[in-house]
């Protein structure tokens, strides 16, 4: 009872520092200047006939706001308490706009959609509501001059009936566009800034046009992914007769401006190919231009997508009659599949497959040129990592042709084992190194660590108490042993506290700008209000893929199409951390699905897993080195995301590299010890310092060296890895260095 009581002590006192603070004024004012401009940057126009917009400036406006409820953001993690916040009428009258019912010059009107965190959209929210059918209807009456929608939503809607109609003049799709999204509004309709966004997600007539629709509702435990690697413009550009299913394709998205494209060179090198486009604004105002790569194959033995973004890139602005050569790549390893069927020969195995690849570029998937092609005459295998996740057996798999068959391979699950370890029996009062000493080179880690109780250590692989009330805990928390709380936050679209901070666009709409650069200043931007408001790590990004239209989350993910997803994911961690501030992958992976994700078990191919839903996070893992991963509530094939040894240990740092911390999300289900022997590091949180009881409850805490010997589930010496996991990373953040600092500021003064 006294280790218990100590340990307790312990933990209080590394908490003992204080709230964070407002912002700078300055940060205040350079974070709303630059989120209105992201916002107005990822604006996706969709419609606009006859020129409809943009719209003289110090016109009237009659604005007709549905529901009256502007939507900054989502619910759940998202929600920020914004420094301020712009409506769509303030930001129409902050360009000019004089908003006057009684004029009928143009019609305005706003349609709004809900999201949020642990719930999922209903079918009925997909169709136009009865009261948004009648007001346009009485728009159309009352004859006004133009008709211009705009769409403030976290998830699809059917847009059909106003892309079809030929009174509705404009379409401005904006997502949830943050704390400044009014603003940016009124930028794009005024046409002080030219309208560059396109959409990173197809939106189709119905929801049941998506494959994965079947069984979306049905709240069972399974879920078998029978699309299997047809997901968004996949299957809609590939399924034969799913193409009419498609309002605006993928990659849509219209511009005040016009521009050429040329490709002056695709070459094609030893390991990557080269695509040259030189870009041309050939209209009459200033804009810029995102250039789409595409590649489609044909003759291989395996099945492939009709067609397949490869990369992509956007022009700085540029004036009437100004060019800009972009230089587009990507990997010949990106073109491989992984063969789960062994039609290559090599079951297990990355292959690139032998035929004729034909390069394409443009803008949506439907807007496109041939630049070039390139052949591979045979089959190569890159590389043959084996299989990491158990097979469920789906019922059936879709193939390009449009029929099923079923999954013929069964193959192996988890594989091997942890070692065994030493440990400690009692603490020490006074450790006689602490982690300033590693840090400063003058031991090593498993020094550090050699003092320490089994017990001890598992306090590091618990989240502890948070200091501000909207924050989400910290992490390492051991005083005495010189380990800093680290503290945690959400952070998808702003510093999720209990003082306010800047509002930033949802990850859904900065995708949509296709702007490396912009979403890496995002994430500078974030960095900056996390390291000034006394926050270390920033549970953001979320980067799982728009397999459904109406999942609850998808406003706060990219994308449904997995390089999107891992080149944001990838340039918003790189900024983050480029202020001392660790960001965290999210959910790793596959949550597609919010309001069943605590007892969702995924069934999919490994293929499918590997090329769609985890090949975002593999770049961002291998380009940004984040420094923390949160598995996923979900399951795949069997197992929980956070006790899959396959997905945690197999993929993710035998073959990815990754040497970060992983940890759960919040209160899962699944015992610690499972967990820790996957390989996930901290079970979040540990709000309540039930520890002990834990401990008592779940038998992982005295017992924990008897378990292991008898029945070799979880080792010391797997609890000592997550605990130096833990403990490198705590020394990466800005509250260590300072803390590090006072101590030998207070060490010289005493001598």
């Amino acid at each position: 009872m006294k280790t218990r009581k100590a340990l307790m002590v312990v933990a209080v006192a590394a908490a003992s520092f204080a709230l964070a603070q407002e912002l700078d004024e300055a940060t205040v004012a350079k974070g709303a200047a630059f989120s209105r401009r992201a916002a107005a940057e990822s604006m996706v126009l969709l419609k606009n006939e006859g020129a409809t917009l943009p719209l003289a400036q110090g016109g009237k406006i009659a604005l007709y706001d549905v529901t009256g409820k502007y939507r900054a953001g989502g619910g759940g993690s998202s929600d920020v308490k914004a420094v301020r916040v712009v409506d769509i009428p303030s930001g129409l009258k902050e360009v000019g706009f004089v908003l006057d019912p009684q004029s009928r010059e143009t019609a305005v009107v706003v349609i709004e959609r809900a999201s949020r965190e642990s719930h999922d959209n209903s079918e009925e929210w997909f169709e136009l509501s009865n009261k948004e059918r009648e007001t346009l209807a009485g728009i159309k009456a009352a004859g006004f001059a133009k008709i211009v929608v705009v769409c403030n939503s976290g998830h699809a809607i059917n847009l059909a009936p106003l892309a079809e109609d030929p009174s509705v003049g404009a379409i401005l799709w904006i997502w949830y566009p943050g704390g400044e999204g009014g603003a940016a509004v009124g930028d794009i309709v005024s046409g002080k800034v030219n309208p560059s966004g396109r959409l990173a997600s197809t939106l189709a007539r119905a929801v049941r046009d998506w494959p994965s629709d079947s069984g979306f509702r049905d709240y069972r435990g399974a879920v078998p992914y029978e699309e299997d690697i047809f997901v968004g413009y996949r299957y809609f550009e590939t399924i034969p007769g799913a193409k009419e299913k498609v309002v605006y394709p993928f990659g849509h998205g219209l511009s005040y401006t016009d521009f050429r494209l040329q490709t002056s060179d695709v070459r094609s090198q030893e390991s990557e190919v080269l695509v040259s486009v030189r870009v041309t604004n050939t209209g009459k105002v200033a804009g810029k231009r995102s250039v789409l790569c595409y590649t489609s194959q044909k003759g291989g033995k395996a099945e492939h997508p009709a067609i397949e973004l490869r990369a992509y890139g956007k022009t700085g602005l540029l004036q009437p009659g100004a060019s800009e050569e972009l230089t587009l790549s990507f990997a010949k390893r990106d073109l491989a599949y992984f063969d789960d069927e062994g039609v290559s020969g090599n079951p297990g195995s990355w292959v690139l497959d032998q035929g004729e690849y034909t390069v394409l570029v443009g803008g949506s998937v439907r807007d496109v040129a041939p630049a070039g092609s390139f052949t591979v005459a045979a089959p190569e295998v890159l590389e043959t990592p084996g299989f990491k996740l158990r097979t469920d057996t789906l019922a059936r798999r879709l193939r390009a042709d449009g029929s099923y068959t079923a999954v013929p391979l069964a193959y192996p699950t988890r594989p091997g084992r942890l070692g065994k370890g030493k440990v400690r029996k009692t603490p020490m009062e006074t450790p006689s190194v602490t982690l300033y000493d590693v840090a400063d080179g003058k031991a090593t880690m498993d020094q550090f660590l050699d003092q320490m109780t089994l017990k001890e250590m598992l306090f590091l692989c618990y989240g502890h108490p948070r200091v501000d009330p909207n924050g989400t805990g910290s992490i390492g928390a051991l005083a005495k042993f010189g380990i800093s709380a680290a503290q945690t936050c959400d952070g998808p679209a702003g510093i999720r506290r209990s003082i306010k901070s800047t509002y930033f666009p949802c990850a859904a709409l900065l995708a949509s700008s296709f702007d490396p650069a912009l979403l890496r200043e995002v994430g500078t931007a974030l960095g900056t209000e996390a390291a000034e408001t006394d926050f270390d790590i920033l549970l953001a990004p979320g980067l799982c893929i728009h397999r459904h239209p109406l999942c609850g989350r998808n406003f706060e993910y990219f994308s449904e199409d997995p390089l999107v997803s891992g080149v944001s994911a990838a340039e918003y961690v790189k900024g983050v951390q480029s202020r001392g501030v660790g960001a965290t992958l999210k959910h790793f992976a596959g949550n597609n699905r919010e309001a069943t994700r605590r007892f969702e078990k995924d069934i999919v191919s490994e293929r499918a897993f590997r090329e769609i839903y985890l090949r975002g996070f593999e770049r961002a893992v291998k380009e940004a080195k984040p420094w923390a991963i949160m598995t996923a509530y979900s399951g795949i094939n069997g197992y929980n995301c956070g006790e899959h040894y396959g997905l945690v240990t197999g993929i993710l740092r035998d073959e990815w590299g990754f040497d970060g911390v992983t940890m759960t999300d919040w209160w899962t289900t699944v015992p610690l010890w499972r967990e820790l022997a996957a390989g996930n590091d901290v079970k979040m949180p540990s709000d309540r310092g039930e520890i002990d009881r834990k401990a008592a409850k779940e038998g992982f805490g005295v017992t924990l060296a008897e378990r292991a010997e008898d029945a070799d589930l979880l080792t010391v010496e797997a609890v000592r890895t997550s605990a130096a996991r833990v403990c490198r990373m705590v020394m990466k953040t800005l509250r260590f260095a300072r803390e590090k600092a006072a101590r030998a500021e207070s060490a010289a003064s005493a001598q």
